[in-house]
């Protein structure tokens, strides 16, 4: 372990981790009901963030990170990578674009669960994102969007008995066609 192990993303990494440990060592002095949902986004989000700082950390030097398994892949199997270019830095010009792309990603998801609900916009978001950004076959990408969903419902809805916000537009909409909801 070494100070070049330590990057932007580690630093992130410790934020979210201390995020989530206050959220979950505070959730402890909510009563029973409300201190659930603190602990179900917390506990894995704790345990992400440890197996992320140990992947970071431990990482040997001479081994670049890669941003994910498939540019990995893609590097390894290109023509250009035995050559003898220059690493990017992670961050730059040369990432706006990508970032740019994320955070639509991430405002359009908060603004469709506002506007829509959760059981609406999770597949639409989900599918968009694996056709355009993952650039999975469309029957992938239904199915595992559809899968997303039923699991939501499944765990939230019917195991735990939260209800999910059910969006602004989505109770009116279904008002006006005349489906009554419960």
């Amino acid at each position: 372990m070494t100070m070049k192990n330590v990057t932007f993303s580690t630093c992130l990494t410790v934020v979210m981790l201390v995020i989530f440990t206050s959220m979950v060592g505070l959730s402890f002095g909510f009563p029973a009901k409300a201190r659930f949902m603190p602990l179900v986004v917390g506990v894995p989000g704790i345990a992400l963030c440890l197996i992320q700082l140990a992947i970071d950390l431990f990482r040997s030097p001479a081994a670049p990170a890669a941003a994910s398994v498939g540019q990995a892949i893609a590097a390894a199997s290109s023509p250009e990578s035995g050559s003898d270019e220059a690493e990017l830095p992670e961050f730059g010009p040369h990432t706006a674009r990508q970032e740019l792309v994320m955070a639509a990603y991430f405002v359009s998801f908060i603004a469709g669960v506002v506007a829509f609900g959760f059981y609406i916009s999770v597949p639409i978001m989900l599918l968009t994102f694996l056709k355009r950004q993952a650039e999975c076959s469309w029957k992938l990408s239904v199915a595992l969007a559809a899968a997303a969903t039923l699991v939501l419902y499944l765990v939230f809805g019917r195991l735990l008995g939260i209800e999910l916000h059910p969006g602004l537009v989505t109770p009116w909409v279904l008002h006006a066609l005349g489906i009554n909801t419960i």
